[in-house]
């Protein structure tokens, strides 16, 4: 059986708390009103108090006695809820209902209880009230009975005397409420399809995304309510999914990039190691000298092999997202370190350092100390005999830490394209190399929290920045 939808279902929960609301109502109402109509049944029977006179004195003028006229007097009495019995002065039932007999009617027999005298021939038959005498030890039911000309006539209200007057109060209200119901059920239901149309919208981009369409939609609703938050935590997952799925595109194309990058110039060295090789199979392996050259050519490839191996490890491990361990280090040390390794390279080079108030920097040593050489051996590579100046300093409240060659600078193309992995210009000439260094050093800053800038121009010399 299926099940009704959550609109129909919270349409159905209005109605029944509405009609539970007007049943309330009703039931609160009609108690006050019962006890409205308790004491207005007392006023009618009050008021069949002088026509009860009335009727005994027309009957009793046109010659009949109380015991003839009795039965006609509580017929013309009776009505709906009301029920009236005759009596004679001993207490002697006439006509009427005999199940009224109130108590009063026993006091009033023995006269323990005095009435106002019937009106007397000629007189009329209601006195004005300010010649009524009052009722003298009446009983707190005197208003049940009233004496007549030879006997009592006695009145008895039953709750059909107010439930009569009730039924029309009831079934009006009843009908609005019927109508209220109908009206409400369908008004509640527009008013949830309107609420919870926002969750079948992001219950619909739920099962597109179960069906692979990453696509990110997202839902503006008015804020404060569950449902909008219910869109805010939509938009946060799928905008989180995106950006998630984004990237995997950037990763995968970057990889597939990377495998094609390695791929070949793995395959140089490579190539030239098996061409060589294969020469030395077809003899060339019985002439010394043509064997030495050809080693020392396949020891330098094997080298360079090696080190384009050795950084691709390292991009690797920087890019398995393993935490970098900072620790505090010490900056003039190590740019003393970087230019100390440098000279070694290459004796003859000017390479100085400075510092202008730095004294510390809070980093993974390893990572920010390979990113500094592979920056300072690229100044060595590509500006052959040009000094390199190592330089650190406070910009804005960061630690800057510079290499400056005075070489022969870089074009814009070749600047805009130095991070990228296996670039390496379009001047490069002979210069061995992976175009790993600077790939290497900025994936490092990276995950520094830092960032790297290269500033060059032609014939104007190279500058790279490293910010902390």
């Amino acid at each position: 059986m299926p099940r009704r939808s959550l609109a129909s279902r919270l349409a159905t929960l209005y109605t029944v708390l509405l009609g539970v609301t007007v049943v309330i109502v009703v039931m609160a109402s009609s108690v006050a009103l019962i006890y409205e109509l308790a004491g207005f049944s007392n006023d009618i029977i009050i008021a069949k108090h002088e026509e009860a006179r009335f009727l005994a004195a027309r009957y009793q003028n046109d010659g009949q006695t109380l015991a003839q006229a009795a039965p006609r007097i509580a017929r013309d009495l009776s009505g709906i809820g009301l029920r009236v019995a005759v009596y004679d002065t001993r207490g002697k039932f006439l006509g009427g209902d005999a199940s009224v007999h109130p108590e009063i009617l026993d006091r009033a027999v023995r006269g323990g209880v005095r009435f106002p005298p019937p009106p007397r021939a000629g007189e009329p038959l209601e006195l004005p009230a300010s010649r009524r005498p009052a009722v003298l030890s009446a009983p707190h039911d005197w208003w049940r009975i009233i004496a007549v000309e030879g006997g009592y006539v006695t009145f008895n209200a039953s709750p059909w005397i107010i439930f009569s007057n009730l039924m029309p109060y009831w079934w009006i209200i009843l009908g609005i409420a019927a109508a209220a119901l109908v009206v409400s059920w369908f008004v509640g239901r527009i008013i949830a399809r309107e609420a919870l149309a926002p969750m079948n919208e992001v219950t619909g981009s739920l099962r597109a995304l179960a069906g692979g369409d990453y696509t990110q939609r997202r839902f503006v609703t008015a804020a404060g309510d569950e449902i909008a938050t219910l869109t805010e935590a939509y938009n946060d997952a799928a905008a989180n999914v995106a950006a998630a799925f984004d990237e995997r595109r950037t990763t995968e194309a970057r990889m597939r990039q990377f495998v094609a990058d390695a791929g070949h110039e793995l395959r140089t060295p490579l190539t030239v190691i098996a061409g060589y090789i294969d020469v030395l199979r077809r003899g060339a392996i019985e002439e010394p000298k043509v064997a030495r050259q050809i080693l020392s050519t396949m020891s330098i490839e094997k080298e360079h092999m090696r080190g384009l191996i050795d950084r691709l490890m390292r991009l690797a491990r920087m890019d398995a997202e393993a935490p970098p361990q900072p620790v505090t280090i010490d900056v003039p040390q190590l740019l003393r370190d970087q230019c100390e390794a440098a000279r070694r390279l290459d004796e003859d080079r000017a390479i100085d350092y400075s510092v202008d108030g730095v004294r510390e920097v809070y980093a993974d040593r390893g990572e920010i100390g390979e990113a500094l050489w592979n920056i300072v051996e690229n100044a060595l590579k590509y500006a052959p005999g040009a000094p390199v100046h190592l330089r650190a300093y406070r910009d804005d409240g960061s630690t800057v830490l510079s290499v400056t060659d005075e070489g022969p600078g870089m074009s814009e193309s070749e600047r805009l394209h130095a991070f990228e992995r296996f670039y390496r210009g379009d001047a490069r000439g002979e210069i061995p190399g992976t175009g790993l260094g600077l790939a290497i050093a900025k994936r490092a800053i990276d995950r520094a929290g830092g960032s790297i800038a290269i500033d060059s121009a032609p014939g104007r010399g190279t500058t790279v920045s490293i910010k902390l």
